[in-house]
């Protein structure tokens, strides 16, 4: 019989990771912090849980997927989680978080008995739903055997890099590259748009260049649609720059594209773009060039 999988997180991803669970016959006991996101999704194989305590205290592995470092931190070391989990169970955060709030966790979780795996998700809601994402994971070696049939049923694609909190910085690496290459392709695309070549023409032509790239394609599909529905926010990529910001001053390197972006991005959020995909970048670029903006705030 296959052994349910509990869950601390029914946002977008969770949910996602719910879809995947079930597709693979694995019950899921959930719990989230606002009750009704939750329900939502409740349903064959799928319970939900009063508190943390009675989500995770029968689980051999607990999954969460929560906000952001303090979020991680109040739910499993302020309102229990982890001294209700079984000693011996393992933990799975795939949060996006601080390296500081992961240490706190790993310090709790090492205090309770319980195994850590720290990882992240690469890839938005719709690529997990499709088994397309990847998972980046770091911690002890028997944590990462104790979860790897229930992180296969999300995505067999896994990169192990290192037994600590090397995937958060990973996490936060790859994110500030994403940003900074959002930026690139808005400029770049308004440079042309701005001197009388088409939108079309040149991201057909920057396809067929050295400068191609899944990602690339995937957001150049969105711009010739004027497409803002969002798969990664501008909020959420702000608070991920913010990440990254604060953990390259504490190692002693300066992030000059990632500040520069952090702070279109957060013109993007005070212009009323932050619940908009971050492809709003474009939008700023178009404003401040005094160009036609592909979509206002609101429209």
């Amino acid at each position: 019989m296959t052994a349910s999988v509990a869950l601390l997180g029914a946002g977008k991803m969770g949910a996602a990771f719910v879809d995947r669970w079930k597709a693979a016959g694995r019950d899921v006991v959930l719990w989230n912090r606002t009750p009704a996101a939750a329900e939502a999704l409740a349903g064959e194989g799928v319970a939900v849980a009063d508190s943390v305590a009675d989500a995770v205290g029968a689980a051999d592995i607990v999954v969460t997927m929560l906000t952001n470092g303090p979020a991680l931190a109040s739910v499993l070391v302020d309102q229990g989680g982890l001294a209700a989990m079984k000693s011996g169970a393992t933990l799975v955060d795939l949060s996006t978080v601080d390296v500081p709030s992961s240490v706190a966790v790993a310090e709790a979780a090492a205090a309770a008995g319980v195994i850590y795996l720290r990882g992240a998700v690469s890839g938005t809601p719709p690529v997990v739903r499709a088994g397309n994402a990847s998972l980046l994971l770091s911690g002890p070696p028997e944590a990462y055997v104790a979860a790897k049939a229930v992180l296969d049923e999300i995505t067999p694609k896994h990169a192990i890099v290192g037994e600590a909190e090397e995937s958060r910085i990973v996490k936060i690496a790859v994110n500030s590259m994403l940003g900074g290459t959002m930026q690139l392709l808005a400029e770049s695309t308004a440079l042309a748009e701005a001197s009388g070549v088409s939108r079309e023409v040149f991201l057909d032509a920057l396809g067929a260049t050295v400068m191609a790239s899944p990602f690339v394609s995937y957001k150049s599909a969105a711009l010739r649609e004027r497409n803002y529905a969002p798969t990664f926010t501008t909020a959420d990529m702000k608070k991920d720059l913010s990440l990254a910001r604060d953990q390259a001053a504490s190692v002693g390197v300066s992030l000059v594209v990632g500040d520069a972006v952090h702070e279109q991005l957060g013109a993007a959020v005070d212009a009323g773009y932050g619940a908009d995909d971050f492809l709003a970048l474009y939008c700023i670029v178009q404003a401040a060039a005094g160009m036609p903006v592909d979509r206002t705030p609101g429209s």
